[in-house]
């Protein structure tokens, strides 16, 4: 029995490139149309015994930037299905700055082709990138740097992404040079070492800073009214807001800033002839997320007005920590992620606010009594009760 797939997938075309609005594109497309017989060398493969495990190895080559790996999964997989839902996986967003969205933008074209023994589906994957080893270590080493020299662990969350805004527009220029001429102008690595890049380069670089210093941020792509585009959001006392430092190259101070930590009622305000609109869903994008739907909203809630820097703790409540209006479950859960964070990693990987919602029996320490706490509350709600967090912890100690 044969594996006669091919998916060739196509993570990035090319960039559409004005001379007025710096702008981008991107397409995913998915082919099964070719055959391939004895292709796949099974003694080169990483046998994988599920769907995680694959992903983790692929995550990993990826972020490697290595040209091309195999791994297989046993034939009771359905082997189309569960192709992607390894790359779903391998791609997905982690707290490290070198995965999740940093990965899937800057990868240029992934083939696979593929292989049965009997027992095994062997899936051998030849990837482009924009970068390669060399550039990333490049990269990773000048991220530390700039960490560094901008004193980002003196500084609260909006310090963090000001400072971090505010280097980006000031150290890099728009690279209209041809694609053939310098493909890493998509890339963190353009940003940083020839100091211009397209907006996807911008995006990739707000990231890798961003995530490097802690903060939650993702890459949203889709389109302006000129063609392809590519800008952030980021995460602040549990709302996210928008910055694009592609079209802000031309401020210096963040107080010059039009794009910067807006909602999505006035992202677009300053010139109303020129709009963001994120992609949705597309059949052919398996791998970037629908960025209209109601999960990513969910997940990644976008304030709908600009950051005010004098009210930042606005709407913070007490075991609300994801903001959505309710206590229950999902917070002790994120309360318990924190927890481990801390203990782990030293930091909680939240917001101001959001530590200030965690700590729920307010001992200025966040640990698993403040999840068992919520989880308290929510089943005490959940049968009726009508106190607040506040009065209902009060009776309980």
């Amino acid at each position: 029995m044969k594996f006669t797939k091919r998916l060739a997938t196509t993570f990035m075309a090319a960039a559409v490139m004005t001379a007025a609005v710096p702008a981008y594109s991107s397409a995913i497309e998915v082919s099964t149309d070719l055959s391939f017989e004895n292709t796949v060398a099974a003694s080169a493969s990483k046998n994988c015994r599920d769907v995680e495990e694959a992903a983790v190895y692929v995550r990993e080559c990826l972020r490697e930037r290595k040209p091309y790996f195999v791994f297989s999964l046993p034939v009771s997989f359905d082997y189309k299905k569960d192709f992607s839902e390894v790359m779903l996986k391998a791609v997905e967003e982690t707290y490290n700055s070198d995965e999740g969205d940093y990965i899937i933008y800057d990868v240029n074209k992934v083939n696979c082709a593929g292989d049965c023994d009997g027992k095994y589906y062997y899936y051998k994957l030849t990837v482009n990138y924009f970068t390669n080893t060399e550039q990333e270590k490049y990269v990773s080493e000048r991220v530390d740097e700039i960490i560094d020299s901008l004193d980002i662990e003196k500084l609260d969350d909006y310090g963090k992404i000001s400072a971090i805004y505010e280097y980006i527009i000031n150290n890099v220029e728009y690279d209209y040079s041809e694609e053939d001429v310098r493909k890493e102008k998509r890339s963190a690595y353009g940003a940083l070492y020839n100091g211009q890049a397209v907006c996807q380069g911008f995006s990739l670089l707000f990231y890798r800073l961003a995530k490097e210093a802690g903060l939650h941020c993702r890459i949203i792509s889709g389109m302006d009214n000129q063609g392809g585009h590519a800008w952030n959001i980021i995460s602040i006392d549990g709302l996210y807001y928008l910055c694009d430092s592609t079209w802000d190259i031309n401020s210096d101070e963040i107080s010059d800033c039009k794009y910067f930590m807006k909602g999505t009622e006035d992202f677009d305000s300053w010139d109303m002839e020129r709009k963001h609109i994120a992609s949705g869903e597309d059949e052919d994008k398996f791998i970037l997320p629908d960025y209209t739907s109601d999960e990513f909203l969910e997940e990644y809630p976008i304030s709908e007005y600009a950051f005010d820097i004098n009210n930042k703790k606005a709407g913070y409540v007490l075991g609300d920590v994801d903001a959505d209006g309710a206590i229950n479950s999902v917070d002790a859960s994120k309360i318990l992620e924190a927890y481990t964070n801390l203990s782990v990693l030293g930091i909680s990987r939240m917001s101001a606010a959001q530590e200030l919602a965690a700590d729920v029996n307010e001992d200025d320490v966040i640990d698993a009594s403040d999840a068992s706490a919520v989880l308290a509350y929510y089943s005490f709600i959940s049968t009726g009760g009508d106190d607040s967090l506040e009065d209902f912890i009060k009776k309980v100690n």
